[in-house]
């Protein structure tokens, strides 16, 4: 089934996905890091990696999003899914502001405008789908 604007439900469900996974596992990431204590060598960091949960959380988040991207991919072709899911840039700038307090300062702010005008006209193309796999 095709919608109005000729994306598959299934499509558009699995290119939001992205966009929340690459975002809630890059803001986790970010939240595990600073609860970390801060060392100059590695092996230390490493083991405090691996003793922090929210890492563990971190990695669910990622392979969940390994497993959408998969399903994303049997469905659209990369060059339209990959520009698609650049929204998680956006994403993930607006709520490091809100919760880290990252600003937004003028270059970021044109960076997300670029961000946003180049999905909107990839969206407005054709949209290729991958071709279905024959055994």
């Amino acid at each position: 089934m095709v919608g109005a604007r000729g994306l598959r439900p299934a499509l558009a469900i699995g290119l939001a996905l992205a966009i929340v996974l690459d975002t809630a596992g890059q803001l986790l990431w970010k939240y595990a890091v600073e609860t970390l204590p801060h060392t100059a060598q590695p092996w230390p960091a490493v083991d405090a990696v691996l003793g922090q949960p929210l890492f563990l959380l971190v990695i669910a988040v990622f392979l969940a999003q390994l497993i959408n991207w998969l399903k994303v991919l049997d469905q659209a072709d990369l060059s339209f899914a990959q520009p698609i899911t650049s929204l998680s840039y956006v994403s993930v700038a607006g709520l490091s502001t809100l919760l880290y307090g990252e600003p937004i300062g003028p270059v970021k702010a044109l960076g997300i405008a670029c961000i946003l005008g180049g999905v909107w006209v990839i969206s407005q193309g054709h949209r290729p789908v991958a071709a279905e796999s024959t055994p």
